[in-house]
Formats: C-alpha cells, structure tokens, sequence
C-alpha cells in the first residue's frame, strides 16, 4: 500500500521545493497568486501551529469557509498535517442566507465542529460594507463557535512536527449535497486518498508533465480530491479559477488552457454545453488546445447530444473526451475512460431490460474499473439479489476507497457501506445509482429514488427532461426536474420548467412540452409548472435535486 498524502508531500517537498504546484487565476484568466512546494508547506506550518495553539487537538473537526483561492488549500493541508480533521462546507450565500445558513448550522452539529477557519472574506470583525455584512446583528442566528483567520500567520520559528496518521485514520469530512434537508459527512481516511490519487495517476497519465486547468469547486468532492489532493500528491501542476469565473464567462476556462498548454480538464455535461452557447467560433479559432490529452466529464448524466454539439464546435480529438462516474462515498472514481455509445430500446428499458437498438435511448459509457481489488455489482434495490447481465439495477461497489461511513449516522452507514448481497461474500457500498453493464464498460441510467414508475413502466427523469430540452426557445436548457407525485390514480409525472426570461408564455410553455411528453413517451403529465430561475432546486455542485423540487411542490412552494 503507498504512503499518505503526507507523506508523499513532505518527500516532494525535500526533493523539488521550487516547483510551481498551484496557480489561481482572476476573472480574466490572468494570474493571480501562486504557490511553490515550499510555500504551501510552509503555510501549512503556520496553519499547524496555529491549531495547537488554539487548542486544537488531533481529531477535533475545523469547518474550512473559504472563496475559491489558494488560502483554503494550506488551511486544508495545514489540518491534516495537525491530524485535525477538516471539514470543507459551501460558504453561505448573504442573498439566500436563511437557507445556506441551516445547511452549515446543521453540518456544524453533525461534525462538532471546534472552531471555523477562514480568511479575511468571512471575517467576522469586519461588517460594514464587506462581503460579510451577513455577520450583522440582524441576521440570522449563527452557531456558537469561534472563527480563526488563517490568511495572516506569522511562523514562530519552532519547528513544526506533522503528524503521521495510519492509513486507518479520517483524513476529513465530505458532506454530501443530496436532495434532504439532513447533510451527511462521509469519513474518507488517509489510506482512501492515498489510494485513490494513485489509481488516478494511473488512470489518468498524470505525471510531472502534466498541466491542469479546473473551475470545479473545492468543497465538492471531484474539485478537492481528483485535482487538489492529487495535486499535492504530486501529480503534476495545477491552475484553479472560481466557478462563478467560468459561468460568468465559459471563454476563460479555454484562454487558460491554450496559454498554459493543458493537458488535463474535467466538468459536469452542463459546462460543455455552456461553453457551445456563450463561446464565439472566433474566440475557439484563436485557441490552441491541442496539448488537451483527458477532458473528464463526471458529476452529472452525461447527455450524447451535448458531446455531439461541443466537438463539432471546438477543435478537439474526440478521443480526449474521457467520461467517467464516481461519488463522495467511493472517494470519488469508480470507473473512468469511457468510449462506448450504445443505443437501447425504449420499452425494454421501461421494464428494466438492456436491448440494443440502434434506434433507441443513447447512453454513453462511463469507462471500466481500473482500480485493482475494486468489486462493481448490479443489484435488484429491493430483493439484493444479482441482477442478470441484460438487467438494469442499483450498482454496488467494495474497494479500498470506499469510505468508512457516515460521520455520527451508524444505521445509516451500516445500510450504506455494509450491504450484503445474497449469496455473495463481502459487504458493498450502495451508490444509490442505477445502471448496467455491456461488454466492459459501466452506464449510468439514473438515481434509484429519482425513478418514475407509471403503471409498471420505469421512466428516468433525465431521458424526460431532456426530450422536451429543446421543445420551446424559452426553456432554459438545465431548467428542468421531472419527477412523480402520488394522485388517486397512482404515481404520475411532473414537471418543473425554468424559463430564459420572466415575459416568456408561461402556458404556451406548458402547453408545448405536455404535447411533447405525450409524443415522445406516450405519457400524460399530471403538471408542468412553469417559472423562473430558481424554481428547479439543484445542489450546490449544480446536481438537479429532483425530491427537494417534489417536496416543494406538495408544499405549495413551487414558484
């Protein structure tokens, strides 16, 4: 088994302290700071000694509240190297803080949390006029715990011991966005890191040559362990920008990467089509990105229409596309690298058969299981029972990343991480994903509690969505949830529609897409709700969290 990531720090940081590891970019890509080895483990020496000094101890957690940039990675590094245990969580939004307030109060609960650590955005001395001014007396109620900026630490001169964790020991906290209102930390420990950037590096060809380009959040699983922690593993370089950076202007991900000659990129299905409707055909003319040699698309269902659309418009190999599937739970990857479209039939997929037809629902692959010692089954949710090679169902996995549970949850982590098959050894992970296999490779066909079941008929809300995508010039193509609600007349279909503007038809609207709905899937809607932005709830990765929008709408708080 390799080292921690530590470890494997702390040799490249005897070995090549120069090396540029992180660059941060501003709005327009131009770069903003920077960190060499050196420096960051320097940072994380005055982040150790700060800790000790405020009496942290070794497994006590620190929630991390940071902005996009370079001071929440020493934080983070700084806390594993005390053995504290970080917590990274979404910085509540002043606009919406009633809301983003609960989430991190009840994360704060849930995890014990010592102390906050931030930097000088979120300083709570500082009200009047700042970013900050959520921290007024008129606002909400927040925890009482103490807030320690970590931006402005002056080194001691001690020497600084890091600990040494066991492979065994909980590295940190990922709480997951999901769709209820109770967050869960999943407990991800050193040795599932050290594995998984491993398995990355192999996977992926990452080396001391490779450049990377990311905009993916650093609280979100994908951003902090497939490119940060990998990173200070040592695979490779890394230039980071904000995320508002890249929705506010998609053409700055691509001058980056022409500039810096990136060989390596990852985003959500929602970037790609981003990036074909607010980039020009001069501006891709101006970039080159041939160096690209993976662009991974993993966090959300990866739509063949997308990928069609975005490598007629860019001048890039479709063989650098590199779609791959993964969750917080398994330390991120599962499977990585797929190639394979295949076709099914849409009345057996409706029955929970897989039936190639050349004419039917595309799927694109989302790769093989790289990693050694990694078991993927496909299981009946309900009976555990295997299911058979040409059946859909719930996809089950035991590895050496998958995390060890739910942090202060011990049914839940026994029913999520401890499931058993029948007559199968060993206990399995349950993704909560439904899927199957064909040859090799691992497609995704939805989440298990997303799925709509009329009158024997099983419907994946995303095949839904995005038959009626297209279906008006109003609709704001990522606008859309569909999911079931229980009548008289058993469970039937709804549909939540964002619109591009507030004078768009809201019935014409609504009138299209049922037409639409019944055309393409012979199906009755029970409602299509029509509105603004807002109105489809989406985690804070940009996941569509179609139970939040159900149980807004039986609450009446659709609009």
């Amino acid at each position: 088994m390799t080292d921690s990531i530590l470890a494997s720090f702390q040799r490249l940081r005897a070995a090549d302290p120069d090396r540029r590891m992180f660059t941060f970019v501003d709005d327009k890509g131009n770069d903003e700071a920077a960190l060499t080895v050196r420096e960051l483990g320097e940072a994380a020496d005055r982040v150790v000694e700060s800790l000790r000094a405020r009496g942290f101890t070794a497994g006590d957690r620190a929630l991390l509240v940071y902005p996009p940039g370079l001071d929440f990675i020493e934080a983070f590094l700084g806390c594993l190297a005390a053995g504290v245990i970080p917590v990274p969580v979404y910085p509540p939004n002043p606009f919406k803080l009633k809301k983003d307030l609960a989430t991190f109060t009840a994360i704060a609960a849930n995890c014990q949390a010592r102390g906050v650590l931030t930097n000088s955005a979120y300083d709570r001395s500082r009200t009047a006029g700042s970013v900050t001014s959520f921290f007024s007396s008129d606002s909400p109620k927040w925890p009482s715990l103490p807030w320690y900026r970590t931006d402005k630490l002056r080194a001691t001169g001690a020497e600084v011991v890091w600990c040494q964790p066991t492979l065994d020991t909980p590295a940190f906290l990922q709480y997951t966005s999901g769709s209820t209102s109770t967050p869960k930390g999943v407990i991800i420990s050193h040795g599932n890191l050290a594995y998984e950037v491993v398995a990355n590096a192999a996977d992926l060809g990452l080396g001391p040559d490779t450049r990377g380009v990311f905009w993916l959040p650093q609280y979100h699983d994908l951003g902090l362990i497939s490119v940060i922690l990998s990173t200070i593993a040592g695979n490779g370089r890394t230039t980071l920008m904000s995320p508002l950076t890249f929705l506010q202007r998609p053409s700055v991900w691509f001058d980056v990467m022409s500039r810096v000659r990136a060989t390596h990129t990852a985003a959500p299905n929602f970037a790609f089509e981003l990036a074909v409707r607010k980039t020009t055909s001069q501006q891709r003319a101006s970039w080159d990105l041939s160096s690209l040699r993976a662009m991974m698309s993993a966090a959300e269902p990866i739509r063949p229409a997308t990928m069609d659309a975005f490598f007629a418009a860019f001048d890039i190999p479709r063989d650098v596309f590199f779609p791959a599937y993964g969750l917080a739970e398994h330390s991120v990857s599962v499977s990585m690298g797929g190639r394979a479209t295949l076709h099914v039939d849409k009345s057996a997929l409706e029955s929970g058969k897989v039936v190639p037809d050349n004419t039917g629902v595309p799927y694109i692959g989302c790769g093989r299981i790289t990693k050694p010692d990694t078991v993927v089954r496909i299981v009946d949710p309900l009976s555990h029972v295997l299911c058979g090679p040409d059946e859909i169902g719930e996809i089950w996995v035991d590895s050496p990343t998958k995390g060890l549970g739910y942090w202060g949850m011990p049914e839940e982590s026994e029913a999520t991480f401890h499931a058993r098959i029948e007559g199968v050894d060993g206990e399995f992970l349950r993704t909560g994903d439904l899927g199957f296999f064909h040859g090799d490779e691992l497609f995704i066909t939805g989440r298990n509690k997303d799925l709509i079941i009329v009158r024997g008929r099983n419907l994946y809300p995303a095949d839904i969505e995005d038959s009626v995508r297209d279906c008006h010039p109003d609709i704001r193509p990522g606008g859309l949830a569909a999911f079931a609600v229980d009548t008289e007349d058993g469970e039937q279909l709804v549909l939540f529609v964002e619109t591009r503007h507030d004078k768009a038809n809201r019935a014409e609207i609504a009138d299209v897409v049922r037409r639409r709905i019944y055309e393409e899937h012979q199906l009755r809607c029970h409602d299509v709700v029509v509105g603004r932005q807002g109105i489809v709830r989406k985690t804070t990765s940009g996941k569509v969290r179609r139970l939040a929008c159900r149980q807004a709408y039986l609450a009446g708080e659709a609009a």
